[in-house]
């Protein structure tokens, strides 16, 4: 009778599991001891006192759903991710990015955007929080957001059920103005199959001196 082990195959398995957990948790060690020794200030924004900030940002929408005709609203789950430079996180002996927990965002200065046009919104957060770091040797971090929102839609219903709608999803940073940080679009928006799925979007817009961006789903 043929009996397959598969033990040497969960053993490989697993070694290659803690492999890549070790291999993680000695970066985050390393950056920790990194910002502890540099006297890094997660208060202070990049080029504190300088030229303002640019916070590029790329966003996947995954859906568009419960439109609401009634409450003049729509339901939308985003992966959003914003990009900018920070020289204080830059290190050398190597060429090769970090993917780091997603927890370490507490750590470090990270962009305060919020939605102004949402009733309400959150941040998935099965099995963990959905939030990701990436830093590069040169200072550059990605950071990536799971979200959902239920934003605000100032819908013409005069032709329904034959009208068309143009809803906004607005991103604003809560307490910086343009001299302090400036927010730019990386790439065209995409939909989740990656073709343009009629989203597009606009340029930024600086109102009363606030940093802001617009969306048109």
């Amino acid at each position: 009778m043929f009996r397959r082990d598969t033990t040497a195959g969960c053993g490989v398995l697993l070694g290659l599991t803690l492999g890549v957990v070790v291999q993680l948790a000695r970066s985050e060690t390393t950056l920790i001891r990194m910002l502890e020794s540099r006297g890094y200030d997660r208060n202070l924004r990049p080029n504190f006192s300088g030229a303002p900030v640019e916070v590029s940002f790329s966003m996947t929408i995954a859906s568009i759903d419960q439109i609401s005709e009634v409450n003049m609203d729509y339901t939308i789950t985003i992966f959003l991710r914003q990009y900018w430079q920070d020289e204080r996180l830059a290190f050398s002996g190597t060429n090769k990015s970090l993917s780091l927990d997603g927890r370490l965002a507490d750590n470090l200065w990270v962009p305060d955007t919020f939605i102004p046009n949402a009733k309400e919104s959150f941040l998935h957060k099965v099995t963990v929080d959905n939030r990701l770091i990436r830093l590069y040797p040169d200072g550059r971090i990605i950071y990536g957001l799971r979200i959902t929102a239920k934003a605000e839609c100032d819908m013409d219903l005069r032709k329904y059920p034959m009208d068309e709608q143009n809803c906004t999803l607005q991103f604003e940073s809560y307490g910086y103005n343009f001299q302090d940080m400036v927010y730019v679009w990386q790439d065209h928006i995409r939909t989740k199959d990656h073709s343009e799925g009629g989203v597009r979007h606009g340029p930024a817009e600086v109102p009363y001196g606030r940093t802001e961006l617009h969306t048109t789903v």
